[in-house]
């Protein structure tokens, strides 16, 4: 296999190296059409991704749910969170409000779906949007009808693919001159902790 990348698009790509890694990736930012394709993928494996404002309405629904006597008090802390996002002790409350509800159908549901898109994102991302790659220990690269085979992904290390993942996914997102060198996202912080993550 020779060092330099192998490209599978015409698109303009963006060579990315995860950190200590001796491997390179080539990323490709995705058409109209494969993002759709890529939203489409993720609908089918991925779950949901929910913000905060589902968040804190999906605790506010679990709260009512367990109508404890001090609800009215539990609902204007949420409230506070939701209009302070910076404010530590106001997340504090939210934090052990959700320890609270870790058993309510409806919590435990939403985060399960946040889990599986948290798990599934890079994933999906890198077989859409990976165009080529080098470095020791990869297979010769190729695409099947401009998706990285299932079973080709495997080659690449575990902690590198959701590395390559997450910036496939935030190229498709956000475009090359956006993405710049900033850093792949971690999961969303406002899953709920405590509940089933499959």
């Amino acid at each position: 296999m020779t060092d330099e990348p192998v490209v599978f698009s015409a698109l303009e790509t963006v060579a990315f190296t995860p950190p200590d890694s001796p491997r390179c990736y080539v990323l490709a930012p995705l058409s109209y059409r494969q993002r759709t394709a890529l939203r489409r993928d993720m609908r089918r494996v991925g779950g949901i991704q929910v913000d905060r404002a589902v968040v804190l309405e999906a605790l506010r629904l679990a709260v009512r749910y367990i109508d404890p006597s001090n609800g009215g008090v539990l609902l204007d802390a949420i409230d506070e969170a939701e209009a302070a996002p910076d404010d530590l002790a106001a997340q504090s409350r939210v934090a052990a409000i959700e320890l609270a509800v870790v058993d309510v159908p409806s919590w435990v549901a939403m985060g399960e779906a946040q889990a599986r898109w948290n798990e599934a994102c890079p994933w999906v991302a890198a077989r859409h949007g990976l165009r080529g790659w080098s470095g020791p220990g990869l297979p010769p690269f190729h695409a099947d009808g401009g998706l990285v085979p299932e079973a080709l992904l495997d080659a690449i290390p575990g902690a590198e693919l959701a590395a390559v993942g997450w910036r496939a996914y935030l190229l498709a997102v956000l475009g090359r001159n956006a993405v710049g060198n900033s850093e792949a996202p971690s999961p969303a912080p406002e899953t709920p902790k405590d509940s089933p993550e499959g």
